[in-house]
């Protein structure tokens, strides 16, 4: 038994002249609004933990041990296992830190 398509017929026929001409307002202001936000928004890109640890000037097994000892922020997780950094809080964290005395032998 096969059940019918609910997009095909004149269902999809009347989409197709929906989309092909939209209304003012509709979904190509939207995308264009949408593209001047992200224009005007200020560059703050996400960073891997490579990229995160060279930016702050660190070794990675350093910059993993910075941030589980909460000297640098935590992560956010774009997914489960895809950990990455905002430049901007990484350059802020490492301008705040206090410089660390090393002893001179």
């Amino acid at each position: 038994m096969s059940h019918p398509n609910p997009r095909s017929g004149r269902a999809e026929s009347a989409n197709l002249q929906a989309t092909a001409s939209p209304a003012p307002g509709g979904r190509k202001a939207a995308r264009l609004a949408r593209r001047a936000e992200l224009r005007a928004m200020p560059m703050d890109p996400l960073l891997t933990a490579e990229e995160a640890a060279a930016e702050t000037g660190r070794a990675l097994s350093t910059f993993r041990r910075d941030v589980k000892r909460k000297k640098l922020p935590a992560p956010y997780y774009v997914t489960a296992r895809a950990p990455r950094w905002r430049r901007s809080e990484l350059q802020a964290a490492v301008q705040n830190a206090p410089r660390e005395a090393r002893n001179a032998r």
